[in-house]
């Protein structure tokens, strides 16, 4: 039975029951009328307004925005970005890799070398043993900036095994 259907059901049985106590005390048929048109109006309203409600799209209350759980963004964080975009530019010219790459690869490589007690400057051959041929060469102390700037960058899979390099010794 749908709401119109039980609406009017509703109508109907109050309509009865008006014209049976309009029967049983006719002196009151007047306030009999004005309670039937009551009922029936505020019947209308309700079943109008349950419609429009139902119509239009619910929106939640600024106090339930306020309170409601942040949903989990797909934003990648602007960090990683930075990274990628430094390894990026890394492989185009040798400009990048030294101004660029180097910078942001040194302090983690030291990082996990003073973690195992092996200074760079004072013991190069056990840095470049722990880290690697590929890695040692883009953060060791002494590297010189590139004569020409505009020289091939390093190859993504140089950069790859870097990456490698350095979670072998952090993970070791």
């Amino acid at each position: 039975m749908s709401r119109l259907d039980r609406t009017i059901a509703v109508a109907v049985s109050a309509s009865i029951w008006a014209g049976i106590v309009v029967v049983a005390a006719p002196g009151a048929a007047g306030l009999v009328a004005h309670v039937w048109l009551v009922v029936v109006l505020a019947l209308a309203l309700a079943y109008a307004l349950d419609r429009l409600r139902r119509a239009l799209p619910r929106r939640a209350s600024a106090f339930d925005v306020a309170f409601a759980p942040p949903r989990p963004t797909h934003a990648r964080p602007a960090s990683l970005a930075r990274v990628e975009r430094e390894v990026t530019l890394a492989t185009g010219t040798a400009f990048d890799v030294h101004f660029r790459l180097r910078p942001l690869v040194t302090p983690l490589a030291l990082g996990l070398l003073l973690r195992r007690g092996v200074d760079p400057e004072r013991h190069p051959d056990e840095a470049k043993a722990l880290l690697g041929p590929d890695l040692w060469e883009l953060v060791r102390p002494d590297r010189p900036a590139p004569d020409d700037r505009t020289a091939a960058g390093i190859p993504l899979s140089a950069v790859a095994r870097m990456v490698d390099d350095l979670e072998r010794v952090a993970w070791s």
